[in-house]
């Protein structure tokens, strides 16, 4: 007889944690060979993290950055013209203005004083010249009053000579009295000159006296032209066209005699004021072209002037501008420049990268054909002009650099580039 058997149980456990197995296996063996089959030391770099550009070969123009401001070449400092307290501000900084322009008011009660005491003076002048014209005319009249009855005395005196004559011929007077009125004749006629002579002497004293309160009353008016005019420098204006640069007080401040209270500056007649990094000034020089950017255009300029002196790394470089201004060309405005410096022909070149320093050696990592993939590779940079960086050794025409900041890579011989 024979015997039914049931399945072993345990035997089709073991089965299936055999091909469990097997397929772990398979599956950690395809993981490894991928990762075997990957580059020596390769590290994965997102494209969107990076920046590049291509070698590039032909003429290079040379230039240097700068930046800085516009200056004014005719500027006018305003100071306080005495001791005064700031009464009022009519305008501020970066205003338009004109020759009268208002700029604020100062007030000093002294020198208000001053004008009234002086123009009080000029006025007790003038009327003391007008009561001494009175007196004067008064005693031309009473002088020539005199004259007139001398001169009728001396008539009545002749008119009396004659008479007597022809009573002296008749024998009716004597001799004695012809010759009395003879005398009293020659009396009235000394008189009668000396008075006349006197009239002459006095109208020259009149007209002195009337010169001297003349220079008395001028000097008066100088005086109240002298307070005046201090007093209207309390009001103070911008003397010149342009803008108001700068107004370094404030309402009711206390200034002193001669204390800064605005500059004005030409808004027609300007010139660049540039700074430059000290390790570029070696390709700087006299009367190279510059080019001015206000942000609202571009103005050609000329170098004028450089600095001997060296702030903060920075060399100061005064451009006098040639060409037309733009519109929004002011005094002060931040600009930024490019100065021409040369030009280089037959090189090769591409964009500045990060850090890099003219005439260094450097590794960066070159873009390989896949674009997936990038190799670090030894390059050595020339000249700097702007945004370029010459490459003298390393590099071809055509080749694609990383130009980010890839510092932390540098320990790789590549990186893989993914998306």
């Amino acid at each position: 007889m024979d015997i039914k058997r049931q399945p072993d149980s345990t035997s089709k456990a073991s089965s299936k944690r055999t091909k469990t197995l097997a397929l772990g296996l398979t599956l950690t063996v395809a993981v490894f060979g991928w990762i075997w089959a990957q580059p020596a030391g390769a590290q994965k770099v997102a494209q969107s993290e990076i920046w590049t550009d291509n070698i590039r070969h032909g003429d290079l123009v040379m230039q240097v950055d700068g930046f800085g401001k516009l200056k004014s070449k005719v500027q006018r400092l305003l100071s306080a013209p005495a001791n005064a307290t700031v009464d009022e501000i009519v305008l501020k900084p970066g205003a338009s203005v004109t020759e009268q322009s208002v700029i604020l008011r100062l007030v000093n009660p002294e020198i208000e004083q001053q004008v009234k005491d002086a123009r009080r003076e000029l006025d007790n002048r003038n009327t003391h010249y007008r009561q001494l014209e009175l007196t004067q005319q008064r005693d031309m009249l009473s002088q020539q009053a005199d004259l007139e009855s001398l001169l009728s005395q001396l008539e009545v005196a002749e008119l009396e000579v004659d008479a007597q004559q022809q009573l002296l011929d008749k024998g009716i007077v004597s001799a004695i009295e012809f010759k009395r009125a003879q005398l009293q004749h020659r009396q009235f006629s000394r008189r009668l000159d000396i008075e006349q002579k006197r009239l002459k002497q006095l109208e020259q004293l009149h007209l002195k006296s009337l010169d001297i309160e003349k220079q008395k009353i001028a000097q008066q008016q100088e005086q109240v032209s002298v307070a005046t005019e201090r007093f209207d420098k309390l009001t103070v204006r911008a003397g010149i066209n342009g803008v108001l640069q700068n107004l370094p007080v404030e309402l009711g401040q206390s200034v002193t005699l001669g204390q800064q209270l605005a500059l004005v500056g030409s808004v027609k007649q300007l010139y660049a004021l540039l700074n430059v990094t000290q390790s570029q000034m070696e390709q700087v020089a006299m009367d190279q072209i510059v080019e001015i950017d206000t942000r609202g255009g571009k103005i050609a300029g000329k170098i004028s002037r450089i600095s001997p002196v060296v702030e903060q790394g920075n060399i100061t470089v005064e451009v006098a501008l040639i060409g037309e201004l733009t519109a929004n060309a002011r005094p002060e405005l931040a600009v930024d420049a490019v100065i021409f410096t040369g030009k280089l022909t037959n090189v090769t070149y591409l964009r500045k990268p990060v850090n890099a320093t003219p005439g260094a050696s450097v590794k960066l990592f070159r873009i390989l054909p896949n674009q997936s993939q990038a190799e670090l590779v030894e390059i050595t940079y020339g000249q700097q002009t702007g945004e370029y960086m010459q490459i003298i050794a390393g590099a071809h025409q055509g080749e694609s650099f990383i130009l980010s900041d890839m510092s932390r890579w540098q320990d790789f011989s590549s990186i893989t580039i993914i998306d």
